[in-house]
This record gives structure tokens, C-alpha cells and sequence, in this order.
């Protein structure tokens, strides 16, 4: 079997694929296409795999029809020509996690020198790679292993959230990112939250994130370890942050956008003033605004301020504490069964203006991350300010999984939002 005709075959059905999608119709052929094309690119990627292996063993048989039969053979140990060299690796190996790529890495941050050309042609070749002009250097694998691993530990969200590596810019129903169940009562029936479901699509551009690394005060001589540990701690601090502010309040445009920023119906804003703030049949508002389908997956999202003034401190007519925000034995805050999450990315109630969201009920897992986790690096002096400038970048895109059909907001019923109300 040909595995090399046969990729060549699905590339130009992808290409003729293509070209349908941009002279389509409607939406609906539009939908019919794009899917078929995120399949094709499936098939595409296992043939490549396919077609290496192919080639890696034709390859072997050949090294090996080619060896001497006993006797000494003196060019042997040079076969796989210089380790140093990162052509002749093997296929399979990271470049970016070997120790002359992390010491090549280490020496452009401290001491600014190049990255070597042998990397640098390596980088080049990254399909991840789509900024390139502003790139310095990618941050090494076991840099980002270590960042991602302590972001998903530290972060109060990343941890919760859904994190996928869809391709950008192609629509992807919601059916394919949560699936359910229903019961039909023939397999030619579908109900008709099943179609709107099936209807409603997402897509996710190619946001670049850029986060200000704080490394200026490493000296040349630092080993190799504490480098990597002084790099790790300052990518994950600016990445958190940016990350958690954009998954509840990015905007949209050029970032992800964040749980805050959709237009909800308004059975799903329950709104709250001074006299219903701190009492328990205000916040009993926002439990009764809870579908039952979403019941057990639901948290809240609050700034400390709320929690403490209003909730943990919440006192009767006598002034004795009521006790409906309590604290569990494993430290976590807790209101009407239900898990609080602390952030200082949304407003406290007081500091809230009119209108502003102060607080969320949602179930996070719904909220879909997609990126490809790489890292670039980036260090470049200011004239102006006469210093040294570190930068990290990562592509990354987010909302939440939820879509809109003739105009009606598909996906988004668990989603709650606790505003200030406007003083009358």
C-alpha cells in the first residue's frame, strides 16, 4: 500500500474541498463542507504519519540489505552522522527539548546570543509557527511542560476549564464539543433542541498573547537549572493572569472572550440591590434560576468582597450570623451546597457600577481554551526606555461553548449572571 499516493490523493480532494467551501450557498452547505473537511484533515494527518513510517522502514531495510556480513565495518559509527546536527535526529525526537536547544535558549535570553541556524531552520518549519516576524526563539519543551503543569495546579480556573487544539477558523458544531444524549422515538426523529444544538457552531481565531517576562536580572554566569526555574515562575505568573482575566472578561476582539461578555436572556440575570444583597431569599433568586439539568455542575464566581461583606458575613435582623456562606473542611467556600470560586477579575459589589456584572453562576467546563500550547520568546532592547525587553507569546483562543441560531443563544442555559442593579 502506497501511503504516499494516497496523502497526495486527500491533499487535492482538500484543495477541491476548499475551493466548494468559499463558493457555498448556505449555511447548511456551508456546515456539510466544513465538517467534511475537518475529517479530511484527520485522514490527512494519519496518512503522514503512515507515509513516514513507510519511508523510516524502507529506509531501515535498505541500511540493513547494505550491511557487511561480519568483519569490521569502519564507517558504521558514523552513520547517524553529528548528534549535534538536528537534521540527522530522528524524526521523532523534540528538538526543543534536547539539552543544546534549552543551553542555546538559555544563552539568547541571558546573554543575547542567537539561537543557532540549525535550530533557528527547525523553528521555521513549525506549523505552530505563524509569528514568525516578532519570534525570537521557542521556549523549550521541558519549560513548557513545567509552565502548563504549574498553570492547570496554581490557576483557580485553568484547571477547571476545557482546554482543546481545534484547527482556527473552522466552525465546529456544539454537538462535536458536548455531546448528548436524548431519547428519540424513532431514529428518524430529532427533537428540536437537538436541532437547534445541532445547528449551532463556534469557531476560534488566532489571538496572540503576549505577556512582559521580568528576567532582566539574571546574570550570565546562573546555571542552566536555575535559569529554567527563574523562567517557569515569571511565564506562569504573566500567563495566569492574563489567561484567567480573558476567561471571564476578554473582550473578544484580538483576546478570547470571556464568560461575562455574552447577551443572556432575562430570566438568566438576576439582578440584586442593597436591601436583597444580604439576605437569604435574594441569593435564593439565583438558586431558583438554576436549570435542574445543570444542577450539580454549577459554581460560583464572586470577588472576595462579596463573599466576606455579604455571604460569609451575613447577619439577621438580631445581628447574629445566619451562616448561609460557609467554609467545608477541605477550605472551600460554600453557598447553598454550592462551591464559590474567589476572583479578583470580577468587581466586589460594592465597588460594582450600575448594571456590571459583580458575580456567575457557571459550570466551567463549558468555558473551551483553545490553543496549541506552544510558547515563543521573544527579548529586544527599547531605545526609549533604554532596557532590555522580555516577552512571552502564545496562541490562544476562548469562549464559551454556546452558538447562535436565527438569533436565539443556543448552549448558554447554565449560564447565570448576578448584576448590580441601577439605583432607582
Amino acid at each position: 500500500m502506497n501511503y504516499l499516493q494516497m496523502l497526495q490523493a486527500a491533499r487535492e480532494k482538500r484543495e477541491a474541498l476548499c475551493t466548494s467551501i468559499r463558493s457555498a450557498q448556505t449555511s447548511e452547505e456551508l456546515d456539510k463542507l466544513e465538517l467534511e473537511l475537518r475529517k479530511l484533515d484527520i485522514e490527512i494527518k494519519d496518512l503522514e504519519e503512515k507515509a513516514q513510517a513507510q519511508a523510516d522502514d524502507e529506509s531501515r531495510r535498505s541500511l540493513e540489505d547494505n550491511e557487511p556480513q561480519g568483519g569490521l565495518n569502519p564507517i558504521a559509527t558514523y552513520r547517524n552522522n553529528n548528534p549535534q546536527n538536528p537534521e540527522s535526529r530522528s524524526a521523532e525526537e523534540d528538538i526543543f527539548g534536547t539539552m543544546e536547544y534549552r543551553q542555546a535558549f538559555r544563552n539568547y535570553v541571558v546573554n543575547g546570543t542567537p539561537i543557532p541556524e540549525q535550530f533557528r531552520q527547525t523553528e521555521q518549519r513549525a506549523d505552530a509557527l505563524t509569528v514568525v516576524g516578532d519570534v525570537g526563539a521557542v521556549v523549550p519543551t521541558t519549560i513548557m511542560n513545567r509552565v502548563i503543569e504549574d498553570l492547570t495546579v496554581e490557576g483557580k480556573l485553568l484547571d477547571r476549564i476545557t482546554q482543546t487544539t481545534f484547527q482556527g477558523g473552522v466552525q465546529i458544531p456544539l454537538s462535536d464539543i458536548n455531546p448528548t444524549a436524548t431519547w428519540l422515538e424513532s431514529e428518524n426523529v430529532v427533537s428540536d433542541e437537538q436541532k437547534a444544538i445541532m445547528k449551532a457552531s463556534i469557531k476560534f481565531t488566532y489571538h496572540v498573547l503576549e505577556a512582559k517576562v521580568a528576567i532582566g536580572l539574571l546574570s550570565s554566569t546562573v546555571t542552566l537549572g536555575m535559569f529554567e526555574a527563574t523562567v517557569v515562575k515569571q511565564l506562569k505568573k504573566a500567563m495566569i493572569k492574563a489567561i484567567e482575566t480573558a476567561v471571564i472578561a476578554g473582550t473578544g476582539v484580538g483576546q478570547p472572550k470571556g464568560l461575562t461578555k455574552y447577551t443572556l436572556p432575562a430570566s438568566q440575570v438576576i439582578e440584586f440591590d442593597d436591601t436583597q444583597i444580604g439576605t437569604v431569599k435574594g441569593w435564593a433568586r439565583a438558586e431558583a434560576a438554576i436549570p435542574e439539568a445543570y444542577e450539580d455542575s454549577e459554581i460560583y464566581l464572586m470577588n472576595k468582597q462579596t463573599w466576606e461583606m455579604y455571604l460569609n458575613g451575613m447577619v439577621d435582623t438580631n445581628g447574629q450570623k445566619i451562616g448561609l456562606g460557609k467554609i467545608n473542611e477541605k477550605g472551600q467556600k460554600i453557598l447553598n451546597g454550592r462551591e464559590v470560586l474567589t476572583t479578583d477579575k470580577l468587581p466586589g459589589y460594592d465597588n460594582a457600577a450600575d448594571d456590571e456584572i459583580f458575580g456567575a453562576l457557571v459550570n466551567l467546563e463549558d468555558y473551551i481554551l483553545n490553543s496549541n500550547l506552544a510558547m515563543y520568546y521573544k527579548k529586544y532592547f527599547n531605545d526609549d526606555k533604554n532596557k532590555w525587553i522580555h516577552k512571552a507569546l502564545m496562541i490562544a483562543d476562548g469562549q464559551m461553548a454556546c452558538g447562535e441560531v436565527d438569533s436565539k443563544l443556543v448552549g448558554a442555559k447554565g449560564l447565570i449572571y448576578l448584576k448590580k442593579k441601577a439605583a432607582a
